[in-house]
Formats: structure tokens, C-alpha cells, sequence
């Protein structure tokens, strides 16, 4: 110690400490449905207040801690988004005391119901599945359409408890499915293709992969649409899903593109697929999509932000796109009866299809067909038209004036969903009743006081 320091404190002099004061700020917030219809896990999202530097929340209902979580989704450094999920009774009403924190929080002390992830992908075939040594991130971004090949499971995976959901990183951006047994997080340890690990199936009783996506619109994929290339007898030339619908617009050419895992639990997964210079019908646009999962939901939200690719900030509200679901199994020749026979629209922004195919074309490791039942519903001031196809029901769709487009999707797995997951086996008619009532349902009102 410096000998004049020691003489000063013998002497009793004090001397100054550098320490850090943490503030926080309580808030109460009032939680109304305005469903008639009790909800469990509601999602729940509320601003950060600006006025500190928070790190942190502490949610209480009823005097009890409930999970949360805060997120900085612009990547500025500071959070700006509490999130957390309630059970809340018909026509119910909650308060919530909710406090921020300037001190960190730690990162294990909810348990997760939420996961997602992404991989660079080991290619050493010396090395089995399991002993693979995949590199996590989570951000990949390229400038040449060529790391879909590159990447364990061809791009970002998130899940919870009920549904897990993964993004192609590549210029179709289509979703795929995962559906599950019973409540359980397992994409870590299955890496989506748990067919390769039929000890944990066993064990763990895990689900797998549902629907082959082929060139279709998947499930609330968003692409461009063009009706001056169309042919009447495309239909007739697609194998197996295997040819594009001539009128569909891939997300290409493009100067950039970007996958990013901006949240990943406890309560929620929140990943961004960004594309710029993007040429679409004359002009070049920036795209974000934005896919938001909370625990216990069977629905995943989608935010599309586009904006002209200069800058300039353009209203881009005239310009259509598309979005909506396969039909599933309509180039299943196997299973007639149950293939592209059921499904809906309403004409309104809702549509859904029932069916059953092969989940892939490796039928050694997918050795049996598998029933998915999907949906995708949109508010009706975004919806253009309605556009049945023989292999997939869309809506052409517009941006509101701020060049957003938020709508949300929704899918089962009839084959392998559990009493835990479902009270009553999934059936066309089940689904359609399910995904009409999903539609109307309205989002949680919240309230905020100081």
C-alpha cells in the first residue's frame, strides 16, 4: 500500500470511494382480456422506461414473482421491451407491480421455456451426430446466396414448450415445422432431426419434422407475387412440390442478408431475418422479418418492416405481397383421401389447411407419413385479395403507412400431439373450429401508471 495512503488512514483522514448506486423504478400495470374466453400464458409486452439505464425487471402478481424478461431489439445497447406471459380469467383483470433495476439480473434465475439457436455446420464425417461439434452463433450474414448448405438445420430454430419453428436462410425464407409429443424444450439436445437420434426419441420421447416445404409458400412465408407470369398449366409440370408457382417472387436478388437470434428465452424467442437492396417490381427494399414465440403459445407473431432500400423512407402501402399456407400433402399421391382436401379460407385474412405427406424425401430416416394442420391469420386492413392456388391458399397483402405488416401463424401436429398438448385429437373439423376462434382472439390491454 502507498505509504501515504496507510499514514492518512492511521490518522483517520477519509478518503474517496468509488461505488455504484442502484435505482430502480416500480410501475403498476393493469392487464384487461377483452376475450370472453379465458387465456393461458397471455402474452404480455411493455415498454422500458427511457429515463434509466435498466438491466433488469422484477414482475409481481398478487404479491408472487412471475418470469420475465427484457430485450434491446434494435441492438443500441439499452432494452427497451419487458416481456413476460399471464393466465388471466374471461373478460379478467390483472395488476401487475412491475419494477426496473439498474443492476444485471441473473441469466439462470428463471427456468427457460423458450430456446433458439443457430449453427455453423460441422462437415466431418468422421464424426457421428452426436459427437458433431457444431459452432453456435447468433448472427450469420452473407452477401451470395450460399450459406443455407452451411448451416446446421439451413438457418435459426427457436421453440417452446409446444411448437418449435426453424427459418431457411436462403432466398426462400420459407418456415418449417417441428412438432412434439409432449411439453418439453429439445431442440439442444435433437437438433431438429431427431430422426438421427432414435435413443433420445425413445427416451425423451421427442417429436420431429411434419411438413415438406418444397417450393411453397410454407406457412406465413412473405414473398413477392406476380400475376403476369402465370400459366395455366404449371400444375401440371410440378413433381412433388419440386416447381415453383410461376407467379411467386423469391427474396432475390438481394445485396445482403442477415440472420439474427436477438432473444432467446426465458419467456420468449425473438429473431430477425434482414435482407437489403432487395429488387421487387422496379425498387430496391430492405426487409425485416421479425418472428416473436412466447412459452405455452401455439402462435408465432411476424412483423415485416420494409423500407426503400435508399433511404429515402417512401411509403411503400401500394405495393403487394403474399403470404398464407401450403396445402399440405396435395402432391401426396400415397394418401389421397387425407391429401390437400382439407383446408380453408374466409376471405378475410384467415386461412388453413389440414393434411398428410412425407415429411422429407429421405425415407429410410422418416420412414412413415406425418399429419400437419397449419394456419396463418392476418388483420383484414392489410389483405388485398384472396388467391387460391392448387398447392397453397395466400393473400396478397399490403404495408400500412409506416411500411409494416403484422400478422401471426399458428400449426399442430395431429400424429404425435399428447393429452399433455391437446385435450382432444386433432381432426379437420377440430382444427378449422380451433384456428376460427384463434383468429378473434384480441391481444391483452395494457395499462400503465407510474
Amino acid at each position: 500500500m502507498n505509504r501515504k495512503i496507510f499514514m492518512a488512514m492511521m490518522a483517520g483522514a477519509t478518503l474517496p470511494i468509488a461505488f455504484t448506486v442502484s435505482t430502480a423504478q416500480t410501475l403498476t400495470v393493469t392487464l384487461k382480456n377483452p376475450n370472453c374466453k379465458a387465456l393461458n400464458d397471455a402474452a404480455v409486452c411493455i415498454p422500458v422506461p427511457e429515463n434509466g439505464n435498466y438491466k433488469s425487471a422484477t414482475v409481481k402478481i398478487d404479491g408472487k414473482e412471475i418470469p420475465c424478461q427484457m430485450d434491446d431489439l434494435d441492438n443500441d445497447g439499452r432494452k427497451e421491451e419487458l416481456a413476460f406471459v399471464v393466465d388471466i380469467a374471461k373478460k379478467g383483470k390483472l395488476k401487475a407491480e412491475v419494477t426496473f433495476s439498474t443492476d444485471e439480473a441473473a441469466a439462470d434465475r428463471y427456468a427457460k421455456r423458450t430456446h433458439a439457436q443457430m449453427w455453423f455446420k460441422d462437415n466431418d464425417k468422421t464424426r457421428s451426430y452426436t459427437e458433431k461439434q457444431h459452432i453456435a452463433t447468433d448472427t450469420v450474414s452473407e452477401r451470395v446466396d450460399n450459406m443455407y448448405s452451411k448451416m446446421m438445420h439451413h438457418g435459426p430454430a427457436f421453440e417452446n414448450e409446444i411448437v418449435a419453428y426453424r427459418v431457411y436462410f436462403d432466398s426462400k425464407e420459407s418456415t418449417d415445422l417441428y412438432g412434439k409429443r409432449v411439453p418439453q424444450l429439445e431442440l439442444a439436445d435433437g437438433l431438429w432431426y431427431s430422426s438421427e437420434v432414435p435413443s433420445l426419441v425413445k427416451e425423451r420421447n421427442f417429436g420431429d419434422d411434419i411438413i415438406l416445404v418444397g417450393q411453397t409458400i410454407s406457412i406465413g412465408t412473405l414473398r413477392g407475387w406476380d400475376d403476369s407470369k402465370d400459366d395455366p398449366e404449371y400444375v401440371k409440370k410440378q413433381s412433388a412440390g419440386k416447381l415453383m408457382d410461376p407467379c411467386m417472387v423469391m427474396i432475390k436478388p438481394f445485396d445482403y442478408r442477415q440472420a439474427h437470434i436477438l432473444a432467446k428465452g426465458p419467456v420468449r424467442t425473438v429473431v430477425d431475418m434482414n435482407v437489403e437492396g432487395w429488387e421487387y417490381k422496379g425498387r430496391k427494399l430492405n426487409l425485416k422479418s421479425r418472428y416473436i414465440l412466447y412459452a405455452g403459445n401455439r402462435e408465432c407473431q411476424i412483423e415485416q418492416y420494409l423500407s426503400q432500400a435508399d433511404g429515402k423512407g417512401e411509403d411503400l402501402s401500394d405495393m403487394e405481397f403474399v403470404t398464407g399456407v401450403m396445402k399440405v400433402g396435395i402432391f401426396n399421391t400415397d394418401s389421397v383421401e387425407l391429401a390437400g382436401l382439407h383446408y380453408m379460407k374466409d376471405g378475410m385474412g384467415l386461412c388453413a389447411s389440414f393434411g398428410k405427406d412425407w415429411p422429407d424425401g429421405n425415407h429410410k430416416l422418416y420412414p412413415q407419413m406425418s399429419s400437419a394442420a397449419l394456419a396463418v391469420s392476418i388483420p383484414s386492413n392489410y389483405v388485398t385479395r384472396t388467391i387460391d392456388r392448387k398447392e397453397q391458399i395466400l393473400y396478397g397483402i399490403h404495408p400500412d403507412k409506416g411500411n409494416k405488416i403484422a400478422y401471426r401463424m399458428a400449426f399442430c401436429a395431429p400424429d404425435k400431439e399428447g393429452p399433455k398438448l391437446t385435450e382432444t385429437p386433432w381432426t379437420p373439423k377440430s382444427w378449422f373450429n380451433w384456428c376460427k376462434q384463434w383468429s378473434q382472439l384480441k391481444p391483452i390491454v395494457v395499462e400503465v401508471k407510474k
